[in-house]
């Protein structure tokens, strides 16, 4: 069996097809499944872009691993913003988009008989990277008793020789649980003891509510004398999920693999688009972000508000813009949500998308209109 017959199927490339099939009968779908943002790329970076292209310089390769300006914007960015110190000439590696990233870095350190530590509840790309870089996924579980935060002792267990690579993924998606340095701190001596990389998927680190500021790894773990690594977007900071643009921050020997294998399977963002994120990270990165941010606590309250009338738990949190709640007693998650796609014609997605550890539970993501929220709570009510 090929590698590629070891992967499952793509969770939303299903959600997609079903909801399609609801919508040919004339069902009018509200879709609160994709996390990608309804609202637009902000106009002053559009305006930029509009610029930057017709910039001759920049329709040659870009630089390998990144434009220095985006390089410098970004670790002034985390400088201002989390107080972390990073050397931009061999600490951040420019990507395309976070996913890009993520999925690549197994190439980077595993072997044909290494292993990776991997969440359930998780990203689904963690285990198919690992399972398209020849290792074993090891799955530990994040439990709504623990807030869904790792157990250490649970990963010490777990890992052994052959572990290479630990996944975490705070803020987290789906549940938007977040982590701070009392669960850093332990698994980044946990991954200096077996050797390994310690690797945050940061993608929603600034998608928070009401001025929140979650904790990045970086903060709680030096990135000098720890091999860790985290990834950041600027997908869902800034609504630029389709000009693919994100980086990595870490140790300089991690950050050179995942550069090395980068240089051997792409040539890079373009540089008009570097330029713009640039600018995007720049000194006015906090009022950008709270300009994009803005819709998402008062959807939030809506959706919550529809959930608890129908009678749904719903795990509190101030991080990302997804609600994560339980399905009804007796349901599925797949069967819950297939329920609510044909009876109500909206699509959320089931929790067992996201490793068995996510049944019983499903996502809604608020990046749909108010409007469109609105109309899909008021029908959510009536579950």
């Amino acid at each position: 069996m090929g590698r590629l017959d070891a992967l499952p199927p793509y969770l939303f490339s299903e959600i997609d097809a079903a909801r399609d099939r609801v919508a040919a009968k004339g069902v009018d779908v509200v879709d609160l499944g994709v996390g990608d943002p309804d609202l637009p790329t902000p106009p002053a970076l559009v305006d930029l872009m509009a610029e930057a292209v017709r910039n001759a310089a920049y329709h040659q390769y870009p630089s390998g691993r990144g434009d220095m300006r985006l390089r410098r914007a970004a670790a002034g960015f985390l400088r201002r913003r989390h107080g972390v110190d990073a050397d931009p000439e061999d600490e951040i590696l420019v990507l395309c988009g976070s996913k890009e990233g993520i999925a690549h870095l197994p190439l980077s350190l595993v072997t044909e008989s290494d292993n990776v530590l991997v969440p359930d509840i998780g990203y689904p790309v963690y285990t198919q990277s690992a399972i398209l870089a020849g290792a074993e996924p090891r799955t530990f579980t994040l439990a709504a008793d623990r807030a869904f935060l790792p157990d250490p002792r649970a990963l010490a267990d777990l890992a052994d020789g052959g572990t290479r690579l630990i996944w975490v993924n705070y803020p987290n998606n789906p549940t938007g649980a977040e982590a701070g340095e009392g669960l850093y701190a332990p698994l980044a001596e946990l991954a200096a003891e077996r050797r390994c990389v310690l690797a945050n998927d940061a993608a929603y680190l600034e998608v928070s509510l009401d001025d929140h500021r979650p904790v990045s790894l970086l903060e709680a773990v030096d990135h000098r004398r720890n091999r860790v690594i985290e990834f950041h977007s600027l997908s869902k900071m800034f609504n630029m999920t389709g000009w693919r643009i994100g980086f990595a921050v870490g140790h300089p020997e991690v950050i050179g693999g995942l550069a090395r294998v980068k240089e051997t399977i792409d040539s890079g963002v373009f540089t008009a688009v570097q330029d713009v994120a640039a600018a995007a990270l720049g000194r006015g990165a906090g009022e950008l972000l709270g300009s994009v941010m803005a819709p998402y606590p008062e959807r939030r309250r809506v959706v919550v508000g529809a959930l608890a009338k129908a009678g749904l738990d719903v795990f509190s949190t101030q991080a990302t813009f997804y609600v994560w709640a339980r399905v009804p007693e007796g349901e599925t998650s797949l069967g819950f949500c297939g329920r609510v796609l044909r009876d109500k014609g909206v699509v959320v997605t089931p929790g067992v998308g996201f490793g068995p550890g996510g049944e019983g539970w499903f996502r809604i993501s608020l990046t749909a209109s108010d409007e469109r929220v609105a109309e899909a709570a008021s029908r959510l009510e009536a579950l």
